[in-house]
């Protein structure tokens, strides 16, 4: 007859389970500290479990930390930056703040410019018709 070993294959799926637990919580971890796109099929080929595993009714906690990462990615499909690396509402006025007075101050520069140009055309203008400039004017 022969031994029952059924005891130590199903001790075996039981680890085999656990590992694959514990691959993809470290996924997770990883994207949760690092970010990334958040879809089960990348977790899935990332912690080299099959998806249908994700999908299991066993992986419902596993289902859930993931949906609630991907529900934190904006909805341009872009990955969210972790925490530690975006911008406080602070820094953000300060910058904008910033970049407004350089565009005003390029504003100001480009309409003094325009009108340089305009004085330089209208006396290039004048010079071509014999008419003398103001500048000729005041050295008579």
């Amino acid at each position: 007859m022969r031994a029952d070993n059924s005891a130590h294959l199903a001790e075996a799926a039981q680890q085999r389970r656990l590992d694959c637990i514990e691959r993809v919580q470290a996924v997770l971890n990883s994207l949760e500290r690092d970010g990334g796109p958040v879809t089960v099929a990348g977790v899935a080929s990332r912690a080299g479990v099959s998806r249908t595993f994700l999908y299991d009714d066993a992986q419902t906690d596993l289902r859930t930390r993931l949906r609630n990462l991907a529900s934190g990615q904006p909805a341009s499909g872009r990955p969210a930056l972790p925490d530690k690396e975006r911008i406080t509402t602070k820094s953000h006025e300060a910058v904008v703040r910033a970049l407004r007075g350089a565009n005003q101050r390029l504003n100001e520069e480009n309409e003094r410019l325009r009108n340089e140009l305009a004085v330089t055309l209208g006396q290039l203008r004048d010079l071509r018709r014999g008419i003398p400039t103001t500048a000729e004017t005041s050295r008579r």
